[in-house]
Order: structure tokens, then sequence, then C-alpha cells
């Protein structure tokens, strides 16, 4: 998970030898907690995340390598964990943009870009991207919100 974060922070990617290595870590764990049911539970759990959320990857609105690692975590939480800590990281995943935006004093401007998403979308009804690859005004590194659910329920705070 950390390393995760770092790479996020520091490259804007998440590798994916990091998400395979992960992947790999999570199958092994079920099978040695669960036996042969570990795979069906692995396998479950982790695509839960890629198939809760690649509607937004759809539009852009979240990026791949944060499903991914949500579809790692669910390897190994399985899916009632994991969306436990999939609310709280959407929560401090808020917290955190709101905090961003205001530091970077661009509030307004996310706003208007949001209305004016919603409204170019309905007004046209067809699909564009939210987010612009020039645009980098929005960006956050949602890993780290998700590192810090996983960390507050690995240690029973929440």
């Amino acid at each position: 998970m950390t390393a995760a974060v770092f790479q996020d922070l520091k490259r804007g990617i998440i590798s994916n030898t990091l998400i395979f290595t992960g992947l790999f870590g999570g199958l092994i764990f079920q099978l040695f907690r669960l036996g042969g049911w570990g795979l069906v539970f692995f396998l479950g759990s982790a695509a839960f995340p890629i198939l809760l959320l690649a509607f937004l990857y759809y539009f852009r609105m979240i990026g791949a390598g944060d499903i991914k690692l949500l579809a790692v975590l669910g390897g190994f939480l399985g899916i009632r964990d994991l969306l436990h800590c999939l609310v709280w990281a959407l929560f401090f995943g808020g917290v955190l943009s709101l905090l961003l935006m205001l530091y970077r004093k661009n509030l307004l401007q996310r706003f208007q870009y949001l209305a004016g998403y919603v409204f170019a979308s309905v007004q046209k009804r067809e699909w564009r991207p939210y987010r612009q690859k020039e645009d980098k005004s929005g960006e956050f590194p949602l890993s780290v919100p998700i590192a810090l659910s996983v960390c507050l329920f690995m240690t029973g705070l929440i």
C-alpha cells in the first residue's frame, strides 16, 4: 500500500508490476486462508471494485490505477470490508479535494467546470470525458485517502 502511494505521489501512476504483485499476494493469501474456495473468494472480491467503479473510469472521473489498487485490496479484504474502506476513502477523498481546492484557490473554478460538464452533457446528450488531459487543476492522488481508510480500518478506528 505504501509503495502504491509513493508511486502515485511521485509519478502520478501506480505501476502494473506493483498491482500484479499485490494481486498475486492476495491470491496466495486467500488460498492459504480458505483453501480452494480462496480462489473464488479472491476472484469475486478483486473483480467487485472494477465492476462497481467502471462507470467512473468510463467518464474519466477516476484513474485506472485507483481501480486496480482497489481490486488488490478487494482480493485481500473481501467485498464487505472493501466497501467499508471505500466509503471512508471517498469521504477522506472529498475532504482532501476540498482542502486542495481551497489551497489552490480554484474552488469556484472547479464547481464551474463540473456545472459546465453536466450542462453540456445533458444539452448535447453525448459522452465526453469529464477531465481533459491538459486539465491538471483537479487532480489529486486517490491512493492517499484509500491508504488512510485501510490503515484506520486495520487498526479498528473506523
